[in-house]
């Protein structure tokens, strides 16, 4: 037979290790039964979010603006334009309380100031008698910026200013 091995406190050691786990694979084992308990916590955990929700659709009524040159010096205005925006997030839900901006064009309110405004529970903003001037060329834009917080931010919609 085998010679008997002590360790170092004069414990006799087992020499035949064929029927038990030791050492190497039983940490093998250990390690992976670690990686998938963690793994399914993290795929329960990741399972259960939600997709972040963005504004993906902004409508203008009227869809176009028209300015005029009334006295032929170039300049084309329309000193009275009404102007409803709607937003709609990617879930197809009226987006409430989101901040809309116009810029481009020389657009403002009656009283000169930014023309910005604020969405109602039906994701409509009215802006009335707006103003809005263009020099030269015959086609301009006004960038119509959205913001709301937790949605993100849309300013790739463009209302066309059409002059003549």
């Amino acid at each position: 037979m085998y010679p008997k091995t002590r360790d170092r406190w004069g414990n006799e050691l087992v020499r035949d290790k064929d029927g038990g786990i030791e050492g190497l694979p039983l940490q093998l084992m250990i390690l992976v039964l670690i990686a998938g308990v963690g793994s399914a916590v993290m795929m329960g955990w990741m399972a259960n979010l939600d997709t972040p929700t963005t504004i993906s659709e902004v409508c203008t009524e009227p869809g176009q603006i028209i300015l005029k040159d009334l006295n032929g010096d170039g300049i084309y205005t329309n000193d009275s334009i009404d102007l409803m925006v709607h937003v709609v997030d990617n879930n197809g839900n009226d987006v409430s309380g989101a901040v809309v901006i116009l810029n481009g064009c020389n657009v403002a309110t009656s009283s000169g100031t930014t023309a910005y405004g604020t969405t109602d529970s039906t994701g409509h903003v009215l802006f009335k008698g707006l103003r809005a001037s263009h020099v030269g060329s015959s086609l301009g834009f006004i960038t119509v910026t959205i913001t709301k917080g937790g949605s993100g931010s849309e300013s790739t919609y463009s209302i066309p200013v059409v002059c003549g």
